[in-house]
């Protein structure tokens, strides 16, 4: 159960980090970059921590086949 859960949680933030740079492209063609720059910050945001939960997981996971 708390696999499923935490790869529930890891796409949640590839998801998050997904929309955030397709709005951040189309903010920056409409209205600027000095409009839209949070949009690629929050994007890099949800990577990382889709990143550090992946590694997370991972490294739960193969504690627990290997002891």
């Amino acid at each position: 159960m708390k696999n499923k859960l935490a790869k529930g949680v890891e796409f949640l933030w590839i998801a998050t980090s997904i929309l955030c740079l397709i709005s951040g492209v189309h903010q920056t063609i409409y209205q600027g970059f000095s409009k839209s720059y949070l949009f690629f910050i929050f994007s890099l945001v949800a990577f990382f921590m889709f990143l550090i939960k992946r590694h997370i997981r991972k490294t739960n996971n193969s504690g627990k086949t290997n002891g």
